[in-house]
């Protein structure tokens, strides 16, 4: 017995066409660059908290409030990293039209 399933997975979804001027797309270049090295400042004070929780490190710079957690800057890295990603394939896009 043979079953057969038909799937349709394509959206009709379309990004609305950005028309950006000349210092707007200069800008978002700026920021889609520096996202890397901003993402691999969290990873260091993530390895940095890590550290000072076990005891290889000096104590971090943070003790106090939601920033002290090693989570954080992981999950901030991490975010970084996509949006960098994301943005710049959304800019490439934008920008060869």
């Amino acid at each position: 017995m043979a079953v057969k399933v038909i799937v349709r997975t394509s959206f009709g979804l379309e990004w609305p066409e950005i028309k950006l001027g000349a210092g707007c797309i200069e800008a978002l270049e700026l920021v889609v660059h520096l996202l890397k090295p901003a993402s691999l400042a969290a990873f260091l004070l993530a390895f940095w908290r890590v550290g000072a929780d076990l005891g290889w490190t000096a104590e971090f710079i943070i003790t106090d409030g939601l920033m002290r957690h090693w989570q954080l800057w992981v999950a901030l890295g991490i975010s970084m990293i996509a949006s960098e990603g994301y943005l710049s394939r959304r800019f490439m896009r934008v920008q060869s039209r």
